[in-house]
């Protein structure tokens, strides 16, 4: 009588060897598909080419295209580090956001936004760009000279004071822009923001609450009236931090922290 053999023990990594050769077959008969078209049928391969920015110019154009050129040209579209290159493009501080586009065949366009300058912040080190975020930007240079406030009294550039020059800034800006346009410095005072403005020597006490109150009514009654006058005849000050009914803002003789005494317009 023959003995029966012994049942054999399976053995699991069988199983994965073939799943893998398998997937290798697959993936080297693609590759050779692929080698074949490229060189027969004209198929182009998705590798970056290049790289094209978009939102920003300048010195600030050469900076992404030089960093993203050298993260990017040569590598697979669809196998690149797409996250390092965020990252990177991400650290320069005046970069606010990043959005990257694969154009097939061999294309990458990166769609950049820029922060918005607000203040412009004159220190011992040199003169720099202020987001309305609080974020100390790039450099002051021939590339982005537009003329916008400055903050140069060491006093105001401490963080208090200067969070809240930014938020009055901000709401000049988006409120009172023609009134931000013509503001040369801002000064943070014991009772709030203090804005010097062109032609006019005298400082200009803003609410801290609200810094656009009683703007549109000092313009209109005020603006056109002392602009031309010289430093010397013009008040020592304009104070728009009251509500005064009538449209009427303290101007001239009182302390700036006393509101106005009567509804006249402040000889």
């Amino acid at each position: 009588m023959a003995l029966l053999d012994p049942p054999r023990k399976r053995r699991p990594w069988v199983a994965w060897l073939r799943v893998a050769l398998v997937l290798a077959a697959v993936g080297l008969a693609g590759w050779g598909a692929l080698e074949l078209g490229q060189r027969y049928l004209g198929l182009q391969k998705l590798t970056i080419e290049q790289v094209a920015v978009n939102g920003c110019r300048g010195e600030r154009l050469r900076e992404v295209q030089g960093l993203a050129d050298r993260h990017c040209l040569g590598r697979p579209l669809f196998l690149f580090d797409a996250e390092g290159l965020r990252a990177k493009v991400l650290a320069l501080r005046w970069v606010k956001g990043l959005t990257i586009r694969k154009d097939p065949p061999d294309r990458l366009t990166l769609m950049i936004e820029e922060r918005q300058p607000l203040v412009w912040l004159v220190h011992p080190r040199g003169i720099f760009l202020v987001s309305e975020d609080g974020v100390l930007m790039d450099r002051v240079g021939p590339g982005n000279l537009t003329p916008i406030p400055v903050v140069a009294e060491p006093a105001s550039q401490a963080d208090g004071p200067l969070l809240g020059i930014l938020r009055a800034a901000k709401a000049l800006r988006e409120r009172q822009r023609d009134f931000y346009d013509r503001i040369t410095e801002f000064r943070w005072s014991g009772k709030g923001p203090v804005a010097y403005i062109e032609g006019l020597g005298a400082p200009i006490y803003l609410s801290a609450q609200d810094p656009t109150r009683n703007v549109p009514n000092f313009q209109a009654l005020y603006l056109s009236r002392f602009a031309g006058e010289p430093k010397g005849q013009a008040p020592r000050y304009f104070d728009l931090r009251w509500s005064v009914e009538g449209g009427y803002v303290a101007v001239g003789n009182l302390a700036p922290d006393q509101a106005p005494a009567s509804r006249t317009e402040g000889n």
